[in-house]
């Protein structure tokens, strides 16, 4: 044996079979050997050829290998159904790494190469990002609108989840992203030399939330949330537009103080994560749903540091 692994007379006899695999690879992809024919034996393909029978052996196992024919013993070789066309590229890069091995491509050299090209064709791979939110309303809406916005695909998980396991997910991930109000949360959560991966962005009601706050003028607003957080920047928003109206704010698992609210408000505002729950409630107030949005220095920042990571990655200037 050689530093190559084979031979010349053994690497001249499987590029031989190689040929004729692909030759009657050839002739059953044309029809000249239709489904469950019966191709010459392993004898009578040598003697068309002019090969020796174990040449054409291999060829008929390398065949049989890719799903092509099927071998029964005593009975010959069959053209098997066509394979389904969803693993028709995996067969060629089957066929590919064959070749590779029958020229004498090392392992390395292989993947190397494969590797590049990958990456030509299909780009540098993006950052890996994780969106973190408190509820799954907001993770979903709040994740698929960065998503659209910075061309970034981002994964989703519950705030609870990500604390949990802050550590392994800042090694899975390259960033993770939540909002102000669980920033300084999942940051605590997170070992101190790997802090600099989690961001926040600045989430704020809608224009159409925002209208329908300003539109709506009534003694007493009650006000429904899921976090405390959120009850302190939206009591402050509805005294900006009402300054002499009185809120009644409640969290929405607190079932004692949501029914005094809802029997002394005159109207409700709940943010969208907290709808569903109320909604399932007689309420016969106006009901103002605030829906949140990611305000634009928050996206403008998220994908400067999106830009960043992919240059590093890459090791050259994104455009």
């Amino acid at each position: 044996m050689n530093d190559q692994g084979l031979t010349p007379e053994h690497a001249q006899r499987d590029l031989r079979a190689h040929d004729l695999e692909r030759l009657v690879e050839e002739q059953i992809r044309a029809g000249v050997y239709e489904e469950g024919a019966r191709l010459p034996t392993v004898r009578e393909l040598a003697q068309r050829y002019h090969v020796n029978k174990n040449t054409a052996a291999r060829a008929y196992q390398a065949l049989e290998r890719r799903g092509l024919i099927a071998m029964a013993r005593g009975r010959g070789a069959f053209v098997r159904p066509p394979p389904d066309p969803g693993a028709t590229w995996q067969q060629r890069i089957e066929q590919l790494i064959q070749e590779a091995r029958q020229i004498g491509v090392s392992r390395p050299q292989l993947l190397d190469a494969m590797s590049h090209m990958i990456e030509r064709i299909y780009g540098p791979e993006p950052p890996r990002v994780l969106f973190v939110e408190c509820n799954r309303q907001d993770l979903e809406s709040l994740g698929s609108e960065l998503s659209a916005i910075t061309g970034s695909p981002m994964e989703l998980a519950l705030l609870d989840d990500a604390l949990r396991s802050a550590g392994a997910l800042v090694r899975r991930y390259d960033l993770l992203v939540t909002t102000f109000q669980h920033l300084g949360q999942l940051r605590q959560a997170t070992p101190a030399d790997a802090r600099s991966q989690v961001v926040g962005v600045h989430v704020l009601p809608t224009h159409d939330s925002l209208l329908e706050l300003a539109r709506l003028h009534v003694a007493t607003f009650g006000l429904v949330c899921d976090t405390p957080s959120t009850i302190e920047s939206l009591s402050h928003m509805i005294a900006t537009y009402n300054p002499t109206a009185t809120v009644l704010p409640t969290l929405i698992d607190d079932e004692a103080q949501l029914r005094q609210v809802i029997a002394r408000a005159d109207a409700i505002v709940v943010t969208r994560s907290c709808l569903a729950r109320l909604s399932a409630r007689a309420i016969a107030q106006p009901i103002v749903t605030v829906v949140f949005t990611i305000d634009q220095q928050s996206i403008d920042f998220l994908r400067r540091r999106l830009h960043d990571l992919s240059e590093l990655r890459t090791g050259v200037a994104a455009p």
